[in-house]
């Protein structure tokens, strides 16, 4: 005799991220959301960190002979230093892609300092 809840696994999903500096003023961090629909997403800032929060659903198209993309719950955490400015973040998930821009606060923006003939 078996026991049914050991030997079901609980999956934890860790998509896949890149995180860029976009044109000096900005980090993009886009995550691989395959599955995910905009309904299954919730992203907020609280005390300093950016957490985004999901589930990918199953795909019921018969049975599967390779299953490389599960479906499960996940939540990833970025800890935001004090150069972002949380009240400018921006969340956009496009074709299976979440990019969450986030802007620097002006002063930490690289400025262009004018050189004058002495």
């Amino acid at each position: 005799m078996s026991d049914k809840s050991a030997s079901q696994k609980v999956r934890l999903i860790r998509p896949r991220a890149t995180v860029n500096r976009a044109n000096g003023d900005r980090i993009q961090v886009v995550l691989e959301m395959p599955g995910v629909n905009r309904d299954g997403l919730d992203v907020k800032i609280e005390n300093g960190e950016l957490t985004v929060t999901g589930r990918r659903e199953p795909s019921h198209d018969g049975r599967p002979l390779l299953r490389e993309r599960v479906a499960g719950d996940f939540q990833m955490a970025y800890t935001l230093d004090e150069t972002v400015d949380p009240s400018k973040v921006e969340a956009v998930l496009d074709k299976g892609l979440l990019t969450l821009t986030l802007e620097l606060k002006e002063q930490v923006k690289p400025r262009s300092i004018p050189v004058r003939a002495g």
